[in-house]
């Protein structure tokens, strides 16, 4: 019955949006991406009334992610209620609109729009907080570098709607380094707000910290201070007053400021950074002040003490970070950050020391995890996506099993043999290419390519891997493969090296022409990404030029080569005089007609809407996309009756076949 109950919550809070949106599709879309091991399943497959054939890609198995939620714009900035039932998110693109959510099911429960007589962009929000209550919501921004440095703070009533005041205040006319810190008044009047700006004009790099207090109920500005610091500072409030912590390369100050008009900031406290190495900076910081605890978060290492008693809690070197933010749970058992491997590590208080879980999460550069106010949720927010985990469930392996979790961070390429029987993917960046059987859906056959893999191509009864500045083929019949069996380098038919190795030139991503003749790779150099085409006969240069995609894509007819940008762009370069220098600039949605072969659109007339349907040529509902499987129309392959998503977010590549 536990067990029951548990695939239950998982099933509504994971199709909650399908399931609200359109009821049958219970039966034709949430049971369909339903994990095969689920007691749901088991129990209701045979009512599974699916449009849509899923092939591969099902989890077997509920995520550990309780709710997700994407949008097709991109994620500016989220906040959590007092109340923990709230989660407030501003977007991009949004035409000045900051959502509500349910914290549980990542449902939409309110649009609140920013007021247009302010001129105020919702791309500009930087903060978000909710009052202490949980009746008001509070944004804060900037306007861009050289638009006369206004910042702005918008609050609204969550009950009506409305907006309580909209105030805009002169700040400096220079770029917002970072996020700010942001902290309501106990009485739920005013909020303090740090904001950090970068002097880029200036002959050597200099920081500018300013403070502002706004009296949000009263819609005017309290008072401002700036102070000249390293732009590390962290502020919250304490009893009646406002404190926030500053950094230099040995120490973290304390201050104190009320929130009256006339109040001067006061150093109350300065604590040493413990064991600080020289050659170790320190990025960034986090001060729980009711339990005496610090976090500090250099660029290769993290560290917690224990200000009351001078004592080291946690030392974990050898991790790199992109990600300048800690969270702490309230009670201070749970902290976590976001690293350079694009993982959420989140560590948990125990009797013999923390212990580490690690979660992958493919966009976590873009992401502060925020602990909800209870300690019992996280949310992490990436480009488009905003994933809830319940912390209840962390930490329960021993660190050493931890540790070896696998990462789930790069994108897939695939591609199909010529009778569509078969299909061959990898892992980007991995060394094993897998041949799946269609039918069926069980792979056939494992390639070592034994290096990392960039693309891939099937012609006729050859497959082409690109690696690392390499380039190997297997030639058999895709019908003789045998299941379960494997290839390495020393069964290839043919191995070139390509000239132009560097140890600063990374391959990014890679291509394989029709016949094979050349390859296209995305090279990530000092100079910036650049396309270097070859010949896969002898390896040499045919054309290098600078990038202004990453994804390179050969057509079927062979002439030219398309270079496709993050976001949906193509890039069509047309071939002339042996180079490929005529650029022609086109978008996804440009294409009433597309070029034969064009691999984001489909040949039969189907479509994934904004709304994350797929819809056939007349416009059936065939299925919802569940949120993770959404990403970007270039993560997604159209070929003939098959659609292929193939984003870095997923375990395996999702192979969904259509009726024709």
């Amino acid at each position: 019955m536990l067990d029951l109950a548990n695939d239950c919550f998982h099933f509504v809070t994971e199709s909650f949006e399908v399931i609200s949106t359109c009821s049958p599709h219970i039966y034709h879309s949430a049971l369909l991406v339903t994990p095969r091991k689920s007691t749901i399943w088991k129990l209701y497959e045979p009512y599974a009334d699916p449009f849509i054939k899923v092939v591969h890609g099902v989890p077997m198995s509920w995520d550990t992610c309780t709710a997700t939620a994407t949008r097709s714009s991109y994620i500016q900035v989220v906040g959590w209620s007092p109340c923990n039932k709230l989660i407030a998110i501003a977007w991009q693109n949004t035409a000045g609109m900051v959502d509500v959510l349910d914290p549980v099911t990542l449902q939409k429960l309110q649009t609140l729009e920013l007021p247009q007589t302010t001129s105020i962009d919702s791309a500009w929000c930087k903060a978000l907080i909710f009052s202490p209550d949980s009746h008001t919501l509070t944004c804060s921004g900037c306007e861009p570098q050289g638009q006369g440095g206004l910042v702005f703070v918008v609050s609204w009533d969550l009950q009506t709607g409305g907006v309580i005041s909209a105030i805009k205040h002169q700040g400096p006319a220079l770029a917002i380094l970072r996020p700010p810190s942001i902290t309501y008044s106990p009485n739920g009047n005013m909020v303090g707000i740090c904001y950090c700006w970068d002097h880029r004009d200036t002959p050597t790099s200099t920081f500018t910290s300013t403070i502002f207090v706004f009296d949000v109920a009263g819609g005017k500005p309290m008072h401002s201070h700036s102070l000249n610091t390293l732009p590390l500072v962290h502020i919250w409030t304490y009893g009646e007053s406002l404190r926030f912590a500053t950094a230099n390369a040995t120490a973290i100050t304390i201050w104190e400021v009320g929130f009256s008009p006339d109040a001067i900031p006061t150093g109350v406290e300065t604590l040493p950074i413990p064991g600080s190495p020289h050659d170790s900076v320190l990025i960034g910081f986090q001060i729980l002040p009711a339990l005496h605890r610090l976090t500090l978060v250099f660029e290769d290492k993290v560290l917690v003490w224990d200000t009351g008693n001078s004592k080291r809690l946690l030392y974990h070197p050898g991790t790199r970070f992109i990600s300048r933010g800690v969270s702490f749970s309230p009670d201070g058992c749970f902290f976590a950050y976001s690293t350079a491997e694009l993982e959420i590590h989140v560590w948990k208080e125990s009797p013999t020391g923390y212990i580490l879980n690690k979660i992958p999460a493919p966009d976590a550069r873009f992401s502060t995890p925020l602990f909800s106010p209870d300690g019992e949720s996280i949310a992490m927010f990436g480009t488009q996506t905003v994933r809830v985990w319940g912390t209840k469930g962390f930490a329960t392996l021993p660190p050493s099993i931890l540790t070896q979790a696998p990462r789930c961070t790069n994108n897939f390429t695939l591609d199909f043999s010529p009778d569509g029987t078969l299909a061959v993917f990898a892992r980007q960046e991995t060394s094993i290419a897998t041949v799946l059987n269609l039918k069926s859906g069980v792979p056939q056959l494992t390639i070592d390519m034994g290096t990392d893999v960039y693309g891939l191509r099937v012609i006729r009864d050859t497959i082409v891997i690109v690696g690392n500045w390499r380039v190997t083929a297997w030639n058999f019949p895709m019908r003789d493969c045998v299941s379960n069996g494997r290839l390495g380098l020393e069964h290839s038919s043919w191995t070139t090296n390509l000239a132009g190795s560097q140890p600063d030139r990374g391959v990014f991503n890679a291509s394989i022409s029709s016949d094979s003749s050349q390859v296209a790779l995305t090279v990530m150099s000092s100079e910036g990404p650049q396309i270097c085409v070859h010949s896969t006969s002898t390896g040499v240069y045919l054309v290098r030029m600078k990038a202004v995609g990453l994804s390179p894509w050969f057509p079927p007819d062979g002439h030219g080569l398309w270079y496709i940008g993050g976001t949906g762009e193509a890039y069509v370069r047309s071939e002339a005089n042996n180079g490929l220098d005529k650029l022609e600039y086109y978008t996804q949605f440009a294409f009433t007609h597309p070029p034969a072969g064009y691999p984001w659109v489909s040949s039969h007339g189907y479509q994934v809407t904004d709304d994350w349907w797929i819809l056939d040529s007349g416009g059936k509902q065939l299925l919802m996309l569940p949120p993770p499987w959404r990403a970007f129309a270039v993560r997604r392959v159209w070929k003939g009756q098959f659609l292929v998503l193939l984003h870095g977010g997923l375990l395996e590549p999702v192979i969904l076949e259509l009726k024709v």
